[in-house]
C-alpha cells in the first residue's frame, strides 16, 4: 500500500513517526501507527453525566439490600476471622498479602466492630451477635462500584468512543 493511502486509511487523531529499518529486514523505511493514547481527551458535559450515570447505578447495584442475609456468606468467613485478629491484636500467619484483609479490618472497626465474634462457618447470624455487617460489607461495595466511573474515565481517556466507554464500564 502507498503512503497516500496510508494516511486516507488511517483513523482520525493518530500520529506517524517513521523508524529506521533493520538490516535484516531490507532497506526502506517503514511506518508505524501510534494511537492517542492519553493525546487530546477532555471531560465534556455529556461525559461528566454519563460518568454519574453509571456511577449511580454502579452504586445502587452493589448496595441495594446490601443488609440481606443477615448472615456469614462465602468468604466473610476468612475475611471476618482475620479482621477481628488485626482489631484484637492478635499474632496470626497468613500465605496471603495482608492489604485487604486490612482494609476490612479498619471498615470493621470503623463500623463499631470489636473483633469479638467468632466467623467459624456459613451461616452464623450477625444479628444475634450484634456484629455491624453492613459497615463491614460496605467497603467491598464501594470499591467494586468505583471499578466502574473508573472504567469509563479510562476507556475515555485512551482515544474510544463514548458508547464503547459506557459499554466498558458497564460490564
Amino acid at each position: 500500500m502507498d503512503p497516500a493511502d496510508q494516511k486516507a486509511h488511517r483513523p482520525k487523531g493518530h500520529a506517524t513517526k517513521s523508524i529506521e529499518p533493520t538490516a535484516t529486514k531490507g532497506t526502506e523505511a517503514c511506518t508505524v501507527v501510534t494511537p492517542p493514547f492519553y493525546a487530546n481527551w477532555t471531560c465534556t458535559r455529556t461525559d461528566t453525566l454519563l460518568l454519574l450515570l453509571v456511577t449511580g447505578v454502579a452504586l445502587i447495584v452493589r448496595c441495594w439490600r446490601l443488609s440481606v442475609p443477615n448472615q456469614v456468606v462465602f468468604d466473610e468467613v476468612h475475611f471476618g476471622k482475620f479482621a477481628g485478629k488485626y482489631i484484637n491484636g492478635t499474632y496470626f500467619y497468613d500465605l496471603h498479602p495482608p492489604l485487604a484483609k486490612m482494609m476490612f479490618a479498619a471498615a470493621g472497626k470503623l463500623a463499631g466492630y470489636d473483633g469479638v465474634f467468632d466467623f467459624k462457618s456459613i451461616g452464623l447470624d450477625y444479628a444475634a451477635a450484634g456484629v455491624p455487617y453492613v459497615g463491614m460489607r460496605l467497603l467491598p461495595a464501594l470499591l467494586g462500584a468505583l471499578t466502574v466511573p473508573a472504567t469509563f474515565a479510562a476507556t475515555r481517556a485512551c482515544g474510544y468512543r463514548m458508547d464503547t466507554a459506557l459499554l466498558a464500564s458497564l460490564l
